[in-house]
């Protein structure tokens, strides 16, 4: 004679304690579903922090240049690189980025040149442009003021977003004539 209560089961004379097999498979089946949509629903947040945190290391990168360049007295430009040692003379700031002591003020980077800091590449589907002063690179003066190669005064904008054909959130991250950066979260009609 069986009696259940719970999780005990009575079998003549004999106290078995537990779980049976389909009450087990159940529970498995049960947490999975549950961790699966619990999963999905955080996607989006989590892309969202993750292109934050990547306009956060870019902007990072132009404010130690700057810093660097004052501390250093010469030039230093963060350039784009999908390499980590020379920069590109194609290509968007996705690819990564470097930074190096300018000492010769042409924006690409030589043996000689102290490296300062390499970026690797984004995570795939993080898009970052820059307009056309800042495509691909952004030099600071001993001055600390932001330079083209001519010597004119440098700014324009870089926008991070994720690879979308409709309206998105991402961020710009703008530098000015002075050199100054700073980060602005963005609504954009499309990423591409």
């Amino acid at each position: 004679m069986q009696y259940r209560y719970g999780s005990i089961r009575r079998q003549a004379g004999c106290v078995a304690r537990g779980w049976s097999l389909l009450e087990l498979l159940l529970a498995v089946v049960l947490w999975a579903v549950l961790l699966t949509l619990g999963a999905t629903s955080w996607t989006p947040l989590r892309q969202k922090y993750q292109l934050q945190a990547q306009a956060q290391d870019l902007l990072s990168t132009f404010a130690l240049a700057r810093s660097e360049a004052l501390k250093r007295g010469v030039r230093v430009t963060a350039c784009v690189s999908s390499d980590g040692v020379y920069c590109q003379s194609r290509g968007n700031w996705e690819q990564g980025w470097l930074l190096f002591e300018d000492t010769d003020g042409n924006a690409l980077r030589s043996d000689a040149e102290a490296l300062i800091q390499v970026h690797a590449a984004l995570p795939a589907g993080v898009l970052a442009s820059g307009n056309s002063t800042v495509v691909r690179y952004v030099s600071y003066a001993p001055n600390s003021r932001s330079l083209l190669i001519s010597g004119a005064p440098q700014a324009g904008t870089i926008t991070l977003c994720r690879a979308s054909a409709q309206r998105t959130s991402g961020w710009e991250l703008a530098i000015n004539f002075v050199g100054n950066a700073r980060l602005d979260a963005a609504t954009l009609a499309r990423c591409s």
